[in-house]
């Protein structure tokens, strides 16, 4: 296979199929799209994930989901339906292997290993994205001004100092802020806070929906084509690997999984059992309350984002462990907005809501590299919160593997069957 000119398939519409299709075009080989509905002109992505984020790339995230004590909070999790991070009962059965993953994951030891590897891949991520968002005509969506996390309480404040200090040592530039200083940075925010963090570094993709559409724009430029349908029966062979699409099976050198939450049936029909499970997670967007921030503003207490956007101010966030088959849960898209009301009463009432899956994996890190069974397959899923954030670099390191070119970074810690 090696660097010569190679078909490649990449199931996956998201940012991180989109991303990873560019870059191989960049690369020279010849890349086909396959999406239920990609982000052509005329269709839509509302279903997509990649659509409704909380549009930060966000290099402060070297922190997972599951951290020290985690174990403690899980019957809070269960008996609390609305809580930040919430397990429903109903999928407790299907998420038990997810679970013991993810406690396993929360040692103070797993917790460093984790974020020393998110961070290798974060300090990548703004510069993998720049060539993409410039090729695509995309540069006018970056509003560069940071993100805040605020704390209500001075015991949160003093947390904050622990987290700040984790977060310096893996890299993250950061200033902490006095409660004078969020109001000259923020003066529509009403003073519900005793400091926060200024992460400078992050900043806001306006439209993330308006970014997909610029990329897939930019792939068929290069010759790129999308094909939409369902992607299943994957096979491998010595001399290719193929999909059904319909009722045809289309053939390639190579293989990108790039379907979110939808990735675990491929991987395993491509020999790899990976531990991927789904957070949903839920926006509210209010559209009067467009220009009131300049920034993203994370309450941490109520787990979501109030972010500045081209169509108003978006408030999404909060992690449901439901599987993908229950429908949306309008008592959290209500606590969201009732949050809302008390945080930024000024935002008035929300227009519409939204849920999507997240792909997500027990220790907080995604899945990059070559099936264990093949080469022939690329794995490219499992990026939880920061889909946005990684998409960039994670395209970056599939071109090198369908390349076989060396990466850059240590992937093994992003085997599918790491340990």
């Amino acid at each position: 296979m090696g660097a010569a000119r190679q078909n490649v398939i990449v199931v996956g519409a998201g940012l991180v199929g989109l991303a990873s299709a560019l870059y191989l075009l960049r690369d020279g080989h010849s890349v086909a799209v396959i999406d239920r509905e990609p982000p052509l002109d005329g269709s839509s992505y509302r279903h997509a994930c990649s659509y409704g984020n909380a549009c930060t790339v966000a290099p402060q995230s070297v922190v997972p989901v599951a951290t020290p004590g985690i174990a403690w909070r899980v019957p809070g999790m269960l008996l609390n339906p609305l809580g930040p991070l919430a397990i429903r009962w109903s999928y407790l059965a299907a998420l038990a292997p997810w679970l013991i993953g993810f406690v396993a994951a929360s040692s103070k030891a797993e917790v460093e290993r984790i974020s020393t590897a998110l961070s290798k891949l974060l300090s990548r991520a703004d510069a993998a994205w720049r060539p993409l968002m410039q090729e695509a005509g995309a540069e006018d969506l970056i509003a560069a001004h940071g993100c805040l996390y605020l704390y209500k309480s001075d015991a949160a404040r003093a947390a904050s100092d622990r987290d700040a200090e984790f977060r310096t040592r893996h890299g993250v530039r950061l200033d902490r802020v006095t409660a004078d200083e969020i109001r000259a940075l923020e003066p529509n925010l009403p003073p519900f806070y005793r400091g926060g963090l200024w992460f400078r570094d992050a900043y806001v993709i306006s439209s993330p929906e308006r970014l997909a559409r610029l990329l897939a724009r930019a792939i068929l430029a290069r010759g790129g084509r999308f094909v939409k349908a369902e992607a299943r029966d994957l096979s491998v062979s010595d001399g290719n690997v193929t999909i059904r699409v319909g009722e045809e099976r289309l053939a390639a050198d190579r293989l990108v999984i790039a379907a979110g939450a939808w990735s675990r049936t491929l991987a395993k029909q491509a020999g790899d059992e990976v531990q991927l499970d789904t957070e949903r997670g839920y926006h509210v967007l209010f559209p009067e309350g467009r220009g009131l921030l300049t920034r993203p503003v994370c309450y941490t207490e109520h787990g979501f984002y109030m972010t500045p956007m081209a169509d108003g101010l978006r408030a999404a966030g909060t992690v449901e462990l439901g599987g993908l088959k229950a429908p949306l849960n309008k008592k959290r898209t209500e606590m969201i907005r009732n949050a809302v009301r008390t945080l930024m009463p000024a935002a008035g009432e929300g227009a519409s809501e939204w849920m999507g899956f997240r792909p997500s994996m027990p220790d907080s890190l995604p899945v990059i590299g070559s099936s264990v069974r093949s080469g022939r397959v690329i794995h490219a899923f499992g990026h939880g919160h920061l889909g946005l954030t990684m998409a960039g670099i994670t395209g970056q390191l599939v071109s090198d593997l369908v390349a076989d070119r060396p990466p850059g970074i240590d992937l093994s810690p992003f085997h599918p069957r790491r340990r």
